[in-house]
């Protein structure tokens, strides 16, 4: 678990698709498999379809629907970025993404959302290891337009 440093009051990060968005942060160190989370039966179940059901993620069985999810990658198939499309889509995924490495896979699925169903949620890439060390699981941000990440 990382532990905030109380005299950084934002950071900055360039935004991969713009918005805003506000809640509290999930830290995670490990990258997501977005497809072995979210693709289980489980999920399919009334108000389970943003759980994490990747036994090997330390996410295991927690829900990431209006959290702002800090992590460092995504990993997994190129079905990434229709599991994120369905939930971007439905309203049931994350607030936003704040990640080290934005790549294609993860975008993909948010940028269709934009698209197809005039719903988003902010993606902003942040690289080195500023979202750890100034960023704990719990802590209330709010993600501006141009990448700003305020920390309360």
């Amino acid at each position: 678990m990382s532990v905030a440093n109380s005299e950084i009051t934002s950071l900055k990060g360039r935004p991969i698709i713009a918005g805003e968005a506000s809640g509290p942060a999930l830290v995670t160190r490990q990258a997501v498999n977005f497809t072995a989370a979210m693709c289980k039966p489980a999920n399919l179940l009334p108000g389970r379809k943003a759980q994490m059901w990747d036994v090997h993620h330390e996410l295991y069985k927690v829900y990431l629907d209006g959290v702002v999810l800090v992590f460092p990658a995504c990993i997994g198939s190129t079905h990434t970025g229709l599991v994120l499309l369905d939930l971007v889509a439905e309203g049931k995924g994350p607030a936003a993404l704040l990640v080290q490495d934005a790549d294609s896979l993860l975008v993909s699925g948010v940028a269709l959302a934009e698209t197809w169903y005039e719903r988003s949620i902010p993606i902003v890439e942040v690289p080195g290891d500023d979202l750890f060390e100034h960023i704990e699981t719990g802590q209330p941000l709010q993600v501006q337009r141009d990448g700003t990440i305020l920390l309360r």
